[in-house]
């Protein structure tokens, strides 16, 4: 009963009304489709590196902090949201892919995010859909890359072939909650959850959201996307969400 929603978005197209530069906001909607779920990758250990010399006995090195786990929804973190269950989705039989334009994962325990980065592009005004429903996190680069001081743009299914999708949990973010953004080079961006938005599909501000008018010069924004709220069925038992659901936070380090 759930499905795979896309926001349509268009970076290139300004459409000029009464002197007023417009952003034409399209939503494409696709059928839920068949993909793997694939696994979350091991955190990787470190290990001591012994002394050169007898005396005295070193400190062992640190292992990195390790990440909180990321929450997977139970049926009554669902019910708390106002939203129907549907389960994790199993692991597949391989490992996921390796990150994308230099970025290896998107991390927000608190909602449940722990995924590998997928690049999604613009086709024809739309956002493209990230291609493994299950545990991809799609960025764009079309927009702005983390690390560079303007809004980073990432979207995930909210749910995926009856799965629980990378940001099924997300409507759930608070001020607040931190998000991390880990890169190749092992590099950790960090951010802070300051707005949670529930937009009506047909009258989200997509200019605003893309390129926000109100993020103060030098001050790196991180924007989350994805479907939510009312969802109108058909006699498929499919349907299309009405609505989204929009995370903004603020680079801390």
């Amino acid at each position: 009963m759930d499905v795979d929603v896309a926001v349509g978005v268009s970076r290139r197209l300004l459409v000029l009304a009464g002197g007023v530069c417009l952003l034409a906001a399209i939503v494409a909607c696709s059928r839920e489709k068949t993909a793997p779920a694939v696994s979350l990758t091991d955190a990787a250990t470190v290990e001591a590196t012994p002394s050169a010399t007898a005396s005295p006995t070193p400190s062992p090195t640190p292992s990195p902090t390790p990440f909180p786990t990321a929450t997977v929804a139970t049926p009554a973190i669902a019910a708390a949201a106002g939203k129907p269950y549907f389960p994790p989705p199993p692991p597949r039989d391989s490992a996921a892919p390796a990150g994308a334009a230099g970025i290896a994962r998107l991390l927000a325990p608190h909602v449940g995010v722990d995924h590998y980065i997928e690049v999604d592009r613009i086709i024809d005004n739309q956002m493209e859909s990230p291609r493994d429903g299950s545990y991809a996190v799609g960025f764009y680069p079309d927009f702005d890359h983390p690390g560079t001081g303007g809004n980073a743009i990432f979207s995930a299914h909210e749910t995926w072939n009856h799965f629980q999708g990378p940001f099924y949990q997300l409507n759930q973010a608070k001020a607040g909650d931190e998000i991390t953004v880990v890169m190749d080079d092992g590099k950790q961006l960090r951010y802070r959850v300051f707005d949670n938005t529930r937009y009506q599909v047909d009258t989200m501000p997509m200019a605003e959201i893309l390129w926000p008018s109100k993020r103060p010069p030098g001050e790196e924004w991180l924007t989350l996307l994805t479907c939510g709220g009312r969802i109108v069925y058909d006699s498929s038992g499919f349907g299309e969400y009405l609505d989204r659901d929009v995370v903004v936070a603020k680079r801390i380090s």
